[in-house]
C-alpha cells in the first residue's frame, strides 16, 4: 500500500494535477509534525527553498559517489542573507542523510549593487546600491558561513587560493547583472590548474532568468547572455538547462536549475552509475 501511494505521488500526471498541488499543500502543513524524509520534503516542495535544497542534496550525493565527504556551495549575491542562512541550515540535513559536509560561501559587495556596466545589465530594472547588506548583522546570524565581501571583479580571482574551498558542487547566482554573472564565471578559469576545488559536474541555479513583462529577461541580456557567452568562448566548460525537471510542470524552479559540466576535470569520466541506474530508471519512469 505504501509503495502504491508513493508511486501515485511521484507519477507525472498526479504531480502536475490539482490533486497533486493539494497533496503537497497538506504535506507542507504537516512537515514539522511528521517524520517525512528529507528527499520527500524536497520533492513535495515542503521546505522553505526547495530549489536550493534540490541542488545541495544532489550535489552531495554526487560528491559521495566520487569519494568526497566535503563540498562547497556558493551564493553569488547574498543581499539580506536569507538564502545563505537557509544554505547553512539545510547543510545540516544534507550531512545527516548523505554524510557529506557542505561549506557555505557568500559573495557580495556588502554595499549593494555596483553601477550597471551597460544595457546588458538591465539598467531600466536594476540600479546601484540596491540590496545592500548589513554585514555585521549577517555575520552574527550565520557565523558558520564564509562571506567574501567586495566587488566580484576583485574577489573572484583570488578566491580559490585564499579560501582553499572543498570541491565546489553548487552555485546559486543571484547577481542580477550580466556583468556580475560574467565575472562569477571567471572561477572556471582555474579548473585546469586547481581541479581539487571543483566537482566535475555541478548544480547551478540562476535567479534572474525568469521575470515579469517589465523585466524582459532574455537570451540577449542579463544572466542568460552571460551563460551564452561563456559557452561560446571555450570548450572545456558548458552550462546548460537541466533536462530532467522541465517536464515537471508543478516545479516553480524547473527553468532555473542548470548543470555545469567541467569536461577537462580529471574526474569527469569517473564511472558512478553501477546498480544505481536501475533505481534511477524506475524513478524516472514514475515521473515520466
Amino acid at each position: 500500500m505504501k509503495e502504491k501511494i508513493s508511486d501515485l505521488l511521484y507519477s507525472r500526471e498526479f504531480r502536475n494535477s490539482l490533486w497533486g498541488a493539494m497533496a503537497r499543500g497538506l504535506i507542507r502543513k504537516t512537515a514539522k509534525r511528521m517524520n517525512y524524509s528529507v528527499d520527500f520534503q524536497v520533492d513535495m516542495l515542503a521546505v522553505e527553498r526547495p530549489h536550493y535544497a534540490y541542488c545541495m542534496l544532489n550535489a552531495a550525493r554526487l560528491a559521495a559517489l566520487l569519494g568526497h565527504d566535503r563540498i562547497s556551495a556558493i551564493e553569488f549575491g547574498v543581499a539580506g542573507g536569507n538564502g545563505l542562512a537557509y544554505m547553512c541550515d539545510f547543510a545540516k540535513d544534507v550531512k545527516r542523510v548523505t554524510g557529506v559536509t557542505i561549506d557555505c560561501y557568500g559573495f557580495d559587495t556588502g554595499s549593494g549593487m555596483p553601477d550597471p556596466e551597460g544595457a546588458y545589465d538591465l539598467p531600466y530594472w536594476f540600479a546601484a546600491k540596491q540590496y545592500a547588506m548589513d554585514v555585521p548583522k549577517l555575520k552574527a546570524r550565520v557565523p558558520e558561513a564564509h562571506l567574501v565581501i567586495g566587488d566580484i571583479k576583485e574577489t573572484i580571482g583570488s578566491f580559490l587560493e585564499t579560501y582553499k574551498p572543498a570541491p565546489i558542487g553548487v552555485m546559486f547566482n543571484d547577481t542580477d547583472y550580466h556583468s556580475s554573472t560574467r565575472e562569477s564565471f571567471r572561477i572556471f578559469e582555474h579548473v585546469a590548474d586547481m581541479p581539487q576545488h571543483f566537482l566535475p559536474r555541478m548544480f547551478m541555479y540562476f535567479d534572474d532568468v525568469l521575470g515579469s513583462e517589465l523585466e524582459m529577461y532574455g537570451a540577449h541580456n542579463g544572466q542568460l547572455r552571460a551563460i551564452s557567452e561563456l559557452n561560446a568562448s571555450q570548450e572545456d566548460v558548458r552550462i546548460h538547462l537541466n533536462q530532467n525537471l522541465i517536464h515537471q510542470d508543478y516545479l516553480p524552479y524547473r527553468y532555473q536549475i542548470y548543470y555545469g559540466h567541467l569536461f577537462a576535470h580529471p574526474d569527469y569520466n569517473t564511472y558512478i552509475a553501477e546498480e544505481r541506474q536501475v533505481a534511477i530508471e524506475r524513478l524516472l519512469k514514475l515521473k515520466s
